[in-house]
């Protein structure tokens, strides 16, 4: 099996992630989040920079912060080999950038001899 990612079970798995909108294309590390069930949670700033084909809507997560409004866009997300079109979102509150389930869920992760997280 070809990986595109394994990692020690006490390590953060973080995925390298190229973002692209109508605009601009970002390259950027990005943790994944199980308890995120967005899409790709991305700090402000770079929000900002891919935000062109954002929605006129706007999304709400309940964190351990409390209640979090998050703006929405439009983007192509590219991770390994998926290549989606898909959402990107963000608050100015937001300071990393996160992989939710939406995107999880096209990707394949296995635990691997109890000790190791492999993400195909």
């Amino acid at each position: 099996m070809n990986y595109l990612e394994c990692f020690n079970i006490n390590e953060k798995p973080i995925l390298h992630v190229k973002v692209t909108d109508l605009k601009n294309s970002v390259e950027i590390d990005a943790l994944v989040d199980t308890g995120f069930s967005g899409w790709l949670l991305l700090n402000h700033e770079i929000y900002k920079k891919l935000n062109s084909l954002e929605l006129p809507i706007t999304r709400k997560y309940r964190g351990i912060i409390g209640n979090v409004e998050v703006y929405v866009a439009r983007a192509n997300i590219i991770i390994g080999n998926l290549n989606v079109d898909a959402f990107i979102e963000s608050s100015p509150y937001v300071e990393m950038n996160l992989i939710g389930r939406e995107l999880l869920k096209r990707l394949n992760i296995c635990f691997y001899r109890v000790n190791k997280i492999c993400i195909m």
